[in-house]
């Protein structure tokens, strides 16, 4: 993702929004996005299901928007749809289906407003039967039927078992439903003029596992015969997990999910990661303290800490402006260059490792243990040992920082005094964090405020 930018004086946030386009791909997307596009738009066999699979944060979102972008200057009609903003899985696959029929019916209206008699005759029939599929499921949606019709992994002797138990005898109203799939299907011929639609169904990962798994078993009940392209963004071990405890709750197995998702989804493409150069060229900017934007200390700190995930790294770096800002309100007593980049490691540690952070706020020498037994290549002993194995990685962390660590110049461990200073301030400014604390002697459960993770909504 690329977001955006705020600033309240002196102090810029970064938020998480998407990129809006291709001219905004500052990660190098676009060449990839160009070659998968072009395969969306010649694929002769469809419908055609395309995974693009990434962990959170990597920039899905932000890569299918550049597709988007790419395939409307081709001329392909596309749909987005979002179903993290709709709670209930009763409610979804209906938002879905009603946001297609939505935008096709204003394309089609358009259309019908604008040709000649022959083709405003076509459109004129076209919209009816999009206005008998969107009462077709608003019906579905007025029985209560979505859990009957998505609820399972479903056959096509199941759909069509499920389709025919819905339809009232002798009730022609109703007998549409069991043609819903074929008047889709027409519906968009109409649309496209024989061509294709993509629909591009994101953040299926922030939905709780029964609406993710509710969509896509959407998709294969209503959308199934139609000229349509479905690209669904996803990080695939969430999802696929979320399919094997729908499966079977009490003994989900994994290799069952990722069996389900095979079946689905016909063309599995794994997001290209982000170089960490590309995010050091477009954020080196957005850290507006000149002691540490244009610090070797501070990004290698990133690196270590937050590898090439952009979302990561953005949240940090919205964190360490803040912090800065703040150690910067006495005007009488400026932060040192040493204490701000003190104060970046401390913050990375809260929102990596905030069983540590909460555990160095009522021991003040901890850092400073880890430190000397890096540099003496010794055992750590005691409540330490427990805590490296309660956070695994912050032993990696806090070496990489190491003020004798050859090649860099970062400072000593902080004194008692800085740590009480600086672990006070990143309880205000310090952002999520990233999965629970450990409780330490002396501390609250969870992070050293109470905060819990910052994972995905699965």
């Amino acid at each position: 993702m690329a977001g955006s930018t705020r600033r309240m004086g002196g102090l810029m946030l970064l938020t998480d929004n998407p990129i809006p386009d291709a001219d905004g791909d500052r990660y190098g997307f676009r060449g990839h996005a160009d070659v998968l596009c072009t395969a969306i738009a010649t694929t002769e066999d469809l419908p055609l299901t395309v995974g693009v699979f990434g962990p959170w944060g990597t920039g899905k979102s932000s890569f299918m928007k550049v597709c988007q972008d790419l395939l409307g200057k081709r001329g392909l009609p596309t749909v987005w749809f979002n179903p993290w903003k709709y709670d209930q899985k009763d409610e979804i696959w209906h938002a879905l289906i009603q946001s297609v029929l939505t935008e096709i019916a204003q394309k089609l209206e358009e259309r019908r407003l604008t040709g000649d008699l022959a083709l405003r005759e076509r459109m004129s029939g076209a919209l009816e039967t999009v206005r008998r599929l969107s009462r077709a499921a608003a019906w579905l949606l007025a029985r209560r039927a979505a859990a009957p019709l998505t609820g399972g992994f479903l056959t096509a002797d199941d759909v069509t078992a499920a389709q025919d138990a819905l339809t009232e005898p002798g009730t022609e109203k109703y007998l549409h439903v069991n043609r819903f799939e074929q008047d889709f299907a027409e519906v968009v011929g109409a649309y496209t003029d024989g061509g294709r639609l993509v629909l591009f169904v994101d953040d299926l990962d922030r939905c709780t596992q029964d609406a993710a798994i509710t969509v896509l078993d959407s998709l294969k009940l209503f959308l199934g015969e139609a000229s349509c392209v479905f690209v669904l963004a996803m990080d695939q071990q969430v999802v696929a997990e979320a399919a094997a405890r729908r499966i079977n709750a009490e003994h989900p197995d994994e290799a069952r999910g990722r069996q389900y998702l095979e079946k689905l989804i016909h063309f599995p493409y794994h997001l290209p990661g982000v170089s960490f150069e590309a995010i050091v060229r477009h954020l080196r900017g957005k850290v507006t303290d000149s002691h540490l934007s244009g610090s070797h200390e501070l990004w290698e700190l990133i690196e270590v800490a937050f590898e090439a995930n952009p979302r990561r790294v953005r949240r940090f770096v919205n964190g360490l402006n803040l912090t800065a800002v703040t150690l910067r309100l006495n005007p009488d007593d400026p932060p040192s260059p040493r204490l701000l980049l003190h104060a970046a490691t401390l913050l990375a540690l809260r929102m990596k490792h905030p069983g540590f952070f909460a555990a160095l706020r009522a021991d003040p020498g901890l850092w400073r243990r880890y430190d000397d037994a890096e540099f003496h290549k010794s055992d750590l002993t005691g409540q330490d040992v427990v805590l490296s194995h309660e956070n695994p990685g912050v032993r990696r962390l806090l070496a990489a920082v190491a003020h004798r660590r050859e090649g860099f110049a970062f400072p000593d461990p902080p004194t008692p005094t800085e740590i009480r200073l600086l672990t006070q301030v990143l309880t205000v400014t310090g952002g999520l964090t990233n999965g629970s604390a450990a409780p330490v002697p002396g501390s609250s459960a969870g992070g050293a405020d109470g905060t819990v993770g910052e994972g995905p909504g699965l």
